[in-house]
């Protein structure tokens, strides 16, 4: 059993709230929030998992220094390489993983999707679709007759949830996101979708959930060259390692010319790489 304590602060001191102590030691709660991810708050149970770790780390711990381990050429060399390791990520982290370094523009996107035609097609089937999903029959028949008479899917939507009644009625609405079979759930849909030869709204379709209005902006088949849109965040990621992979290059540039560099030992140099295993 843990007991909470509450530590009284003195006046503009932070608050702390001490949860565990071990010796002369204390663990804070805003310590383990720093840890864990808290944006849905510390449950009881990550809070107990993260006291009993912290409570037996800091037990071996102790026990190693007293054995003088913590003074061993072999950790000394271990905890070296781990702060020169954390040094040159902070580095690149300010250099060269920035949020900067991985926006693009519009244009950027487009010229890449342009210039890379091929690289480009589908695999599979994609549809383009919006749907909304009835709890009730009549109402999307409604729904699709508005649509079927030439109000515009968008604004047949914002009718009907502008309509305390109508927006009882309705569970979900999606509007033009890009699906595959893998996708598309519930399984009914992607059949409708997939058959689709028509921009226009489906007949309701029966599931457990109620009753889907679906409509198919687009349908590319495999071969064909994915839309923009599909590809938008591929190509972001693509751009992005290749502007990081620049400013490593003009990093490394930069950096060079300030240092000496000699290469001592060549790859044929057998002499002396019969000595490094």
């Amino acid at each position: 059993m843990f007991v909470l304590l509450v530590a009284g602060c003195k006046k503009g001191e932070p608050s702390v709230t001490p949860v565990a102590r071990l010796d002369n030691t204390t663990l804070t709660l805003e310590e383990i929030r720093g840890q864990l991810d808290s944006s849905r708050g510390v449950s009881a149970a990550q809070l107990n998992e993260y006291l009993q770790r912290w409570i037996n780390d800091e037990i071996l711990y102790r026990e190693a220094v007293r054995r003088g381990l913590d003074q061993k050429a072999s950790v000394s060399a271990r905890l070296e390489e781990v702060r020169r390791q954390l040094a040159i990520n902070a580095l690149l982290d300010d250099v060269i993983y920035t949020q900067q370094s991985s926006r693009s523009t519009p244009q950027e996107v487009s010229q890449y999707y342009q210039s890379h035609n091929n690289e480009f097609l589908l695999s599979g089937d994609v549809a383009l679709v919006s749907f909304v999903l009835f709890r009730d029959r009549d109402a999307a028949n409604a729904f699709r007759a508005r649509v079927l008479q030439g109000t515009r899917w968008g604004d047949a939507l914002k009718q009907a949830l502008a309509d305390p009644q109508q927006a009882a009625v309705i569970a979900v609405h999606v509007d033009s996101v890009y699906y595959t079979h893998n996708t598309l759930f519930p399984v009914e849909l992607w059949r409708v979708a997939s058959a689709s030869g028509k921009v226009e709204p489906s007949f309701p379709i029966r599931t457990g959930d109620g009753f889907y209005v679906l409509i198919v902006w687009r349908l590319s088949r495999p071969g064909q060259r994915a839309d923009l849109a599909y590809v938008e965040r591929e190509i972001q990621s693509r751009l992005a390692i290749e502007r990081r992979q620049r400013l490593l290059a003009e990093l490394m540039e930069n950096l060079r010319g300030k240092h000496t560099v000699e290469i001592l030992v060549s790859a044929g140099d057998t002499a002396a790489m019969k000595y490094v295993k």
